[in-house]
């Protein structure tokens, strides 16, 4: 299986057609396809890499970037291998929490409790459970993010206003690229992007971040749906 829904940022999105009514159904199954390779990657080599002392306080910064994310929201723009694009709401609660809300026409949903990740079609009624342990989410989510302890770090450089972090698992359950990027100024998290086996980029772009909760205990809360299949691993 394979996770590939995370983020390419403006300059990619930008080159997104909208997609045609005609071919909305399509689109629906191209988006649920991207919400399941979101999550589970597949396995790639891992190269670590010799950080020089500026990358190193680079990734410090996007260490304590992503450790000061403890209760936020805000909207994504996810687009699929295939050039599909979806847009939503999101909300994240350090540790282990996560919620992607897809607007309309899509009926999707993931939702992390913490435990596992869910991904849901209300229409269908169906349900898709992976533990958080076994995804990539958990190096972002975690209660104290430390990249360089939970990854392999692959490549780090800036480029025109942004940071480019590529990652590969290190623990070898959720093996695969996962590229974070930074606003260079800031270090507020723009966007991620995952890879899969055969090269195909899914990512999610973040906008309008900004502090919240308390959030309700339901935000967060894994209301299992009808058929319900739950995966454990690769």
């Amino acid at each position: 299986m394979t996770f590939s829904q995370a983020g390419v940022f403006s300059p990619l999105i930008h080159k997104i057609l909208e997609v045609n009514m005609t071919l909305r159904a399509a689109s629906l199954r191209a988006t649920l396809t991207s919400a399941i390779l979101a999550i589970c990657v597949v396995a790639a080599p891992a190269f670590a890499q010799a950080l020089t002392p500026e990358q190193q306080e680079t990734l410090q910064r996007a260490n304590s970037s992503l450790n000061d994310m403890q209760q936020v929201k805000g909207n994504f723009v996810q687009v699929g291998p295939d050039g599909s694009r979806t847009e939503g709401a999101f909300y994240l609660e350090r540790p282990g929490k996560l919620r992607f809300e897809y607007d309309a026409p899509s009926n999707l949903q993931i939702i992390s409790d913490g435990f596992w990740v869910a991904i849901q079609d209300r229409k269908l009624k169906t349900t898709e459970k992976y533990p958080l342990a076994t995804t990539p989410l958990k190096l972002i989510l975690a209660r104290e993010v430390d990249l360089a302890r939970d990854a392999f770090v692959r490549d780090i450089h800036t480029q025109e206003g942004f940071v480019t972090v590529t990652l590969q698992e290190r623990a070898g359950e959720a093996e695969g690229s996962l590229i974070l990027i930074f606003d260079s100024e800031t270090f507020d998290l723009r966007q991620w992007t995952v890879t899969d086996a055969q090269g195909y980029d899914t990512s999610i772009a973040l906008s309008d971040l900004a502090n919240a909760g308390p959030f309700e205990s339901k935000t967060f809360r894994i209301n299992e749906l009808g058929t319900i299949k739950v995966q454990r691993g690769n």
